[in-house]
């Protein structure tokens, strides 16, 4: 379609100057994280995250980051969906934060491992009740006759747990993502994008410039 090969948009970000970044690339996505504060970005900590299957495929979804710690990043799912299906499979996996508001991206690649079930529980249990309901409600991923089906499992659960602390489920915890490569892309004019892109190598974080 004629219209969407003229669809373009030119970007007006600064060039990255890797002397004045962070040693850490964790580190420095926390201080472009910490910016989007004051940008009035919508979910600034939804990722795109992708999996590989058993069938040698990859899937992609959207999933919300909770966390940020100095070994990697956060999230929580249901270990028996699809998502917690491929990870158990192939723990590597990558990360795409896309903020369009400030004209930049991260790309992130690295392995998932589950967290403890304390670590989980912790989260868990400061998540609004009808939020931990719906984990005990919904079998994610899996065939759903219909939406009266879900509702129903919800109602038995909130039923279930009235008056009551709402255990965590055993099928359902975090993850840490944690990063072996992370890619800081800041869009720029006429398409000369700035990519700094950050390699562990033997426990050491090394930094280097990439054409756009």
């Amino acid at each position: 379609m004629k219209e969407i090969q003229n669809l373009r948009v030119d970007y007006s970000g600064k060039i990255l100057d890797i002397k004045k970044l962070d040693k850490n690339p964790i580190n420095q996505f926390e201080v472009w994280f910490n910016e989007l504060k004051t940008k009035d970005v919508i979910e600034p900590n939804a990722m795109i995250l992708s999996t590989i299957s058993k069938k040698n495929t990859i899937n992609s979804r959207t999933v919300l980051l909770k966390n940020i710690s100095d070994k990697g990043f956060v999230f929580y799912t249901n270990y028996e969906s699809r998502k917690g299906e491929d990870i158990n499979y192939c723990k590597n996996i990558t990360a795409v934060f896309l903020w369009k508001k400030i004209e930049r991206q991260v790309i992130i690649k690295g392995i998932a491992n589950k967290i403890s079930s304390k670590e989980s529980k912790k989260y868990f249990d400061s998540r609004p009740r009808k939020s931990r309901i719906a984990a005990w409600a919904s079998k994610q991923s899996r065939n759903l006759k219909n939406s009266d089906e879900l509702i129903e499992s919800f109602n038995f659960y909130n039923k279930k747990f009235k008056g009551k602390e709402i255990p965590l489920p055993g099928f359902w915890g975090g993850y840490l993502i944690e990063p072996s490569s992370i890619e800081f892309w800041q869009g720029r004019s006429s398409r000369m994008h700035d990519r700094i892109l950050y390699e562990k190598k033997d426990n050491k974080w090394y930094v280097s410039k990439l054409y756009p």
